[in-house]
C-alpha cells in the first residue's frame, strides 16, 4: 500500500515557502516483494532538491521537466532487494518552489508502486494522486507623512485646507488589488470637515459611511486623544487598480478641516491624532500577504493628522497687569529717593540758586543824586 501526504502544507505559497514536503509511507502487508520501486510524479516548475528516509532503506533519482510540458518524475526504490513481509518504510521527498514560476491554480502528485511480484493483494493501494492549491505572495506597503494643524479653543466657526498624502507601493508581483482608505468625518453630531462631501481621496471611490463602536466616544477621545474609526463616524474609500512589480502610486486625502468637532470634548488645550486608516484588498484564493506574522495578514496602516488646540489669549489681565507693575515701580523708585535725601537736596540746592539771584540783582542798583 502507498500513500503519501504535503508535509504541514495545505497549500503551496510561492515566494515564501522554498520548498514544498512529500511524506510518503509504503506498507507490505503481503509476501515478501521484490524489486519495489515508488515512481513520484510532480509539475512543470517544480525541482528536485533531495530525499529524506525516515524508516526504511531507501534510494532516489530525479528527472525534471526539460521541455515544459512534460511532468517531472523521482524514482525511489524501496529496501533494495527485498521488500519484506509486514514491513514499512517512510520518507519524505523535497521539491523547490521557483519565486518567479507561475504555476496552476491547483496542482497534482501521483505515486506509484510497482514490484516484480506478479500478484498483489486485492486490497493493495497501488497508485495515488493528491492536489495542492497554490498562492502566490505579494507585499504592499502604504506610507504617510504626520500632517500638523492647529485651532484656537472657543471659536468653533474656523477652518484650515487639509491636505494628506498616501504612498503605495506593490513590491513583490504585478496584481489587482483594492486599497480601502477609511476618513473619520463626524464627531457624535459634530463634522470634522466645513464640506463633508467635499472630501476627496484622489484616484478612490466613495463607498459608504461607518458608524463608530463606542458610545461614549467624548470621554474617550478626552482620555486617548485620538479620533479614529473606533469613535467617529468614517467615510470609507475604495481605490482599486492594477499595478506592475515595483510600481509606485499616491492618494492624496483633501478637504478643508472644521474646528466645530472640537469644543464638545472639553479641552482647551489639547494634541488630537486625527486617524485614518488603510487596508488592503486581494484575492485571498489566489495571493497570500508576505508577512512574518503566522496568519500573513496584511496590516492596517494608520493615517495620523496631529490637530492642536491652543487656549485663546486674554490680553485684559495682562494689561491691567502691567499698569499695576509700573505704579508699583514708581512707588519703590520715589520712596527710595526720598530716603536717600534726594529731593531735600535738591530743593536747599533750588532756594540756595534763588537766594544768589536776589543778592546779585540787590547789590547792582544806583541812586541818582
Amino acid at each position: 500500500n502507498v500513500d503519501f501526504n504535503f508535509t504541514r502544507s495545505s497549500e503551496v505559497k510561492v515566494g515564501i515557502d522554498e520548498l514544498l514536503n512529500v511524506t510518503v509511507s509504503v506498507d507490505n502487508s503481503g509476501e515478501d516483494s521484490y524489486n519495489n520501486h515508488i515512481i513520484l510524479t510532480y509539475p512543470v516548475g517544480l525541482s528536485y532538491r533531495k530525499f529524506t528516509s525516515l524508516l526504511g532503506r531507501i534510494e532516489c533519482n530525479s528527472l525534471d521537466s526539460e521541455d515544459g510540458v512534460t511532468r517531472g518524475k523521482t524514482d525511489c526504490s524501496v529496501d533494495k532487494p527485498i521488500f519484506k513481509s509486514n514491513s514499512k518504510v517512510i520518507f519524505i521527498v523535497s521539491y523547490g518552489l521557483n519565486p518567479t514560476r507561475t504555476l496552476d491554480r491547483r496542482i497534482f502528485f501521483t505515486a506509484n508502486a510497482t514490484s516484480d511480484n506478479k500478484q498483489h493483494l486485492p486490497s493493495s493501494v497501488l497508485y495515488k494522486k493528491k492536489e495542492i492549491d497554490v498562492k502566490y505572495s505579494i507585499f504592499i506597503t502604504t506610507e504617510s507623512s504626520l500632517s500638523y494643524n492647529n485651532f484656537t479653543f472657543g471659536k468653533n466657526n474656523l477652518k484650515t485646507p487639509f491636505q494628506q498624502l498616501i504612498k503605495v507601493t506593490n513590491s513583490i508581483r504585478a496584481l489587482n488589488f483594492t486599497v480601502v482608505i477609511r476618513v473619520p468625518i463626524k464627531v457624535s453630531d459634530k463634522d470634522i470637515w466645513v464640506d463633508v462631501d467635499s472630501l476627496q481621496v484622489s484616484d478612490c471611490k466613495k463607498d459608504r459611511d461607518q458608524e463608530p463602536v463606542v458610545k461614549d466616544v467624548v470621554a474617550q477621545i478626552k482620555e486617548k486623544k485620538v479620533v479614529d474609526c473606533s469613535v467617529a463616524w468614517c467615510r470609507v474609500f475604495r481605490c482599486s487598480r492594477f499595478m506592475e512589480r515595483n510600481e509606485k502610486a499616491t492618494h492624496n486625502i483633501s478637504a478643508n478641516l472644521s474646528s466645530g468637532w472640537i469644543g464638545q470634548i472639553g479641552l482647551p488645550s489639547a494634541k488630537f491624532l486625527l486617524t485614518s486608516t488603510a487596508t488592503l484588498e486581494y484575492d485571498t484564493n489566489q495571493y497570500i500577504f508576505f508577512s512574518t506574522a503566522s496568519n500573513n495578514t496584511p496590516p492596517v496602516r494608520k493615517i495620523e493628522a496631529e490637530v492642536e488646540v491652543f487656549p485663546e489669549v486674554n490680553f485684559t489681565k495682562e494689561l491691567v497687569g502691567g499698569v499695576l507693575g509700573g505704579l508699583a515701580f514708581l512707588l519703590v523708585l520715589t520712596a527710595s529717593l526720598y530716603k536717600a535725601g534726594f529731593f531735600k537736596s535738591k530743593y536747599k540746592d533750588m532756594i540756595a540758586e534763588n537766594a544768589e539771584a536776589d543778592d546779585g540783582t540787590g547789590g547792582g542798583a544806583t541812586i541818582d543824586g
